[in-house]
């Protein structure tokens, strides 16, 4: 009896890490996870001025309770920002002549994230370059991956739809005008290049994001993972089967 409720715990166990942390292999609902590119990536910044986007399709329906996303900050003077992660319905390339890459359509989602309601950790180090894309020209360096970790209630998160495409929005505000933070680049490409847009001078218009070294399009680090309530019950169906083998072992 009391393996099975050792096994029981740790199987509870499982969701509240789930909630923390995201490694590679672990489980995701999109395409594929879109992983920071440590040895070539870029930093883009994603201050207030700025929106990020990026593109996924979801591979299974339910709630988006879990959000993972990579960056750095410039020159390494690291912060706890507020986030605003925003979802966006897609319009495909070619939809409208101003825009005719893919881009953000609606909003449909949205929640500010300030400091304590989010779990960052640092991940590893990287060389890497520190983007601007409205100057478009490299304005310095960092050496410090973060990953940032943010879960949402059901009750208030977005609920997708298998075989959708959707857009994910970030932006931050950090605490110090020194403190810059930058949403890492992925090697791992899908669909269309991201995009971003000034939320002042031009919120409706989203620029392809394109690499200042090369001109190729470019994609940003993220995974949206299953939420940890469907977690939940995979653990209790699995104490379940241990109970029923407990009761016929006596």
């Amino acid at each position: 009896m009391r393996r099975v409720i050792v096994s029981m715990l740790v199987v509870a166990m499982l969701p509240m890490a789930a909630r923390a942390d995201w490694e590679p292999g672990m489980d995701y609902k999109m395409h594929y996870p879109q992983l920071p590119d440590r040895e070539t990536g870029l930093d883009v910044l994603a201050v207030v001025e700025k929106k990020l986007a990026d593109d996924w399709r979801c591979t299974g329906t339910g709630y988006v309770t879990d959000i993972h996303i990579w960056g750095s900050w410039l020159e390494d003077v690291a912060g706890q920002p507020a986030f605003l992660l925003e979802i966006w319905e897609d319009v495909p390339a070619g939809t409208t002549a101003e825009m005719p890459w893919s881009h953000p359509g609606q909003p449909v989602w949205g929640m500010d994230f300030d400091p304590g309601m989010y779990v960052a950790r640092e991940v590893g180090t990287a060389n890497e370059c520190f983007f601007d894309p409205n100057q478009n020209e490299i304005i310095g360096f960092d050496s410090v991956v973060w990953q940032y970790n943010f879960t949402i209630d059901a009750a208030e998160a977005f609920y997708q739809e298998e075989g959708k495409i959707y857009w994910l929005s970030v932006t931050t505000w950090p605490l110090t005008t020194e403190q810059r933070f930058g949403w890492k680049t992925s090697l791992d490409h899908w669909n269309d290049a991201a995009v971003f847009s000034d939320m002042f001078s031009a919120p409706d218009f989203w620029r392809m994001l394109e690499d200042p070294r090369s001109g190729d399009p470019l994609d940003l680090a993220f995974v949206i993972t299953p939420e940890p309530a469907t977690m939940a019950l995979l653990a209790l169906g699995l104490a379940g089967v241990l109970l029923r083998h407990r009761h016929r072992r006596s």
